[in-house]
């Protein structure tokens, strides 16, 4: 295991692969204007993993004496979960909100494919759980930063993978199977900081039924692999660098790229899922799992972001004594303290895997946090909106703030409360309409899977007999079925 540094990372992306950014190609992802935004939103990982302040933390020492990134250590324990839930707190924290991209979101795939490869090499003799275990090898030893390629551009969302019309490219599938490999074709979307990444975890987005075979593989790939076109997503920012007027969305370009597979050859060694269709809903719902996880220990600390933004505002437009003012902002305090608890009990209550050392977080712990923030997003953003007035929407920009011939007509009309700087109310403003775009709310509601999503999972998951036996019993209506908890309990009332 080694570290990189920022800088070594930055060298490593120099590697021929074909990006494109707002209509042209991109000849150096690394000097691009707007594709730096994200180089260096995911160089913060490095920049983490090389501060003594925080090794401790966010890196683990082998044998050989050299540090390594724990993102890419397997889950093995409930203290396993909660340190990684601490680390991507750190990284939020750092990151005003949004964790680096560099291991962020395919930690999640890797450890998906962990716990689901030996399930597979069960059931069929494959040696799936040998190349996933090589992958995390040379993930550590190269301090690699990777990708989850999982969403599929889907087409005709009522039609499943092979059925659709005009091609059978909607998914990504397996077009050719060679003595030493596969060849894939087709798309994913959405996918997060891939241009600005060295490797791509690839896996499937749904469950698949039996004539959807070819649609049901994983595997991993370098960015630069030939047959690989990475289009990024339209950036929000048109001022790289201007940190009044963008505070967040002018230092975290997340890219939520289009990658485009055109014959992709695929090592064996490289293979997770090959054709074992019954297993492919079950890396995407593990993978849900992981990253729900992580999704509600980022919005946590952005929900942080909201509450101090929505309680400074209050302050600066001198309205925080008002009681409407007063109600919304405790309503804020305990969305943001609930998000975080409810999140964190999925590690205190993990599930272990059957005939193997490795730990998932509660899924219905982990759905119910995922539902919640999501479905409450919309009132949150709100409230902070509510609260700072249409200032968000129709402040000056910072050249004009700054232009010395009006300046001190700005200063002196957008002023609020006595005693804070004009300056100040612009800039929380500002961080504001960065914090309650359109881009975050569709961000929230979607990423991670949507609403109807978690609500399928908590309905699956949901203990429907033990409701029943507790209102059984309180109604004492005996028909016969018995649930183990209530069976066990004492008769009440006592007869005495």
């Amino acid at each position: 295991m080694a570290l990189k540094t920022p800088q070594q990372y930055i060298e490593s992306l120099k590697d021929g692969r074909v990006v494109y950014c707002n209509g042209d190609r991109v000849a150096d992802v690394t000097a691009h204007p707007i594709l730096k935004i994200c180089r260096d939103w995911v160089a913060m990982d490095y920049v983490l993993n090389n501060d003594p302040k925080y090794q401790d933390l966010l890196t683990e020492t082998n044998e050989d004496g050299q540090r390594g990134s724990f993102a890419l250590m397997p889950q093995k324990s409930k203290e396993d979960l909660l340190r990684l839930r601490e680390v991507v707190k750190l990284w939020a924290r750092v990151c005003l909100g949004k964790p680096p991209g560099a291991k962020f979101v395919a930690k999640d795939g890797l450890n998906a494919v962990t716990v689901v490869s030996p399930r597979i090499d069960k059931k069929y003799g494959t040696r799936y759980a040998e190349n996933v275990e090589a992958y995390r090898k040379h993930l550590q030893d190269n301090d690699l930063a990777f990708a989850l390629a999982m969403t599929d551009v889907k087409g005709d969302r009522s039609l499943r993978p092979s059925h659709q019309r005009p091609h059978q490219d909607y998914y990504v599938r397996l077009v050719e199977e060679r003595k030493d490999g596969i060849v894939v074709r087709g798309a994913k979307t959405h996918i997060s900081q891939a241009p600005l990444c060295n490797e791509l975890l690839v896996v499937p987005c749904r469950a698949m039924k039996e004539d959807d075979q070819a649609y049901a593989v994983a595997f991993a790939v370098p960015v630069n692999s030939p047959g690989i076109t990475l289009i990024s997503a339209e950036p929000e920012v048109h001022e790289p660098g201007n940190l009044f007027d963008h505070p967040i969305s002018g230092s975290v370009y997340i890219n939520d790229a289009t990658i485009i597979f055109e014959d992709v050859f695929v090592p064996n060694e490289r293979i997770f899922l090959k054709g074992e269709r019954e297993f492919a809903g079950e890396v995407a719902y593990m993978f849900a799992n992981f990253h729900r996880l992580s999704a509600e220990t980022y919005k946590a600390m952005e929900l942080e972001l909201f509450t101090g933004a929505a309680t400074l505002m209050a302050e600066y437009n001198g309205v925080e004594r008002a009681p409407h003012v007063r109600e919304k902002l405790t309503w804020l305090a305990m969305f943001t303290e609930a998000v975080e608890i409810i999140g964190k009990s999925a590690c205190e209550h993990c599930i272990s895997e059957p005939d193997s050392d490795l730990v998932y977080p509660n899924p219905m712990y982990a759905n119910i946090c995922k539902f919640y923030f999501a479905d409450n997003w919309h009132q949150a953003t709100k409230y902070v909106q509510d609260i700072a007035g249409g200032i968000v929407a129709t402040a000056p920009s910072s050249k004009d703030y700054l232009n010395p011939e009006i300046h001190d007509l700005l200063e002196k009309y957008l002023g609020g409360k006595e005693g804070i700087p004009t300056e100040h109310r612009l800039r929380m403003a500002k961080l504001i309409r960065d914090l309650t775009s359109s881009y975050e709310d569709v961000l929230t509601i979607h990423a991670e899977g949507s609403l109807e999503a978690q609500k399928l999972s908590i309905a699956a998951l949901a203990d429907f007999d033990r409701y029943k036996a507790a209102a059984k019993r309180a109604a004492r209506i005996e028909d016969g079925t018995k649930h183990e908890l209530f069976g066990q309990l004492p008769e009440f009332p006592p007869q005495l």
